[in-house]
């Protein structure tokens, strides 16, 4: 709570309201990819050349049962696209919408800035026009929008660039391009074991 009341003394309520609106968005997004990807491994060599039933492609079994009892080539492609598809409709969605609502916090910062900065210049001019002392008109200017302008751009930067390079780049973006290989590979084996009449089925390494 005290940090909810401090950003609204700070951004101001206007844009405190809907910086911590976004914020509660961005954290559901994240929460979500990271459910769906936190299997998918994440050091620089861990893509495993068999891949067969893990956990991390649990969302695509239907899929991949189906496309492991195919027969015709026209009905395999057709699987296959509908798999890339729902990876991206799963995965992909959420990649976007996160730009998506960084931009914005970077349009609304930017907003907060010049509305914070006419305040704050609106009540310095007015201060010395009534020949208030410097420090009074810092105070009032401070409490009337330069607090506004500074942590609205600061928040913006803060949040964006964290989200940006730290998170989806280092983490989520990570595990997101692996998942594709992971994908293509379990393709293959069905394919592979369609061919020679298997089941579909590989113990994972």
């Amino acid at each position: 709570m005290e940090l909810i009341h401090w950003i609204i003394d700070n951004f101001g309520l206007f844009f405190g309201a809907l910086f911590l609106f976004y914020l509660y968005l961005i954290v559901r997004r994240l929460t979500v990819l990271y459910d769906l990807l936190r299997h998918i491994p994440a050091g620089e060599k861990s893509t495993p050349m068999v891949v067969g039933e893990i956990a991390a492609l649990n969302f695509l079994n239907p899929l991949f049962n189906k496309l492991s009892f195919a027969k015709s080539s026209a009905h395999i492609d057709a699987l296959i696209d509908a798999l890339w598809a729902e990876i991206d409709c799963q995965i992909g969605v959420h990649f976007k919408a996160l730009t998506g609502y960084v931009n914005t916090l970077v349009l609304l910062g930017f907003a907060g800035t010049i509305f914070g900065s006419i305040g704050a210049f609106n009540e310095m001019f007015h201060g010395l026009a009534q020949g208030e002392s410097a420090v009074t008109v810092f105070a009032a200017s401070w409490s009337n929008g330069l607090a506004t302008a500074l942590y609205t751009s600061l928040g913006a930067a803060v949040i964006g660039g964290m989200l940006g390079t730290i998170l989806c780049s280092r983490v989520l973006l990570t595990r997101s391009r692996r998942l594709d290989t992971l994908v293509a590979i379990r393709i293959s084996e069905l394919l592979d074991d369609t061919e020679a009449g298997g089941d579909g089925n590989y113990v994972t390494t």
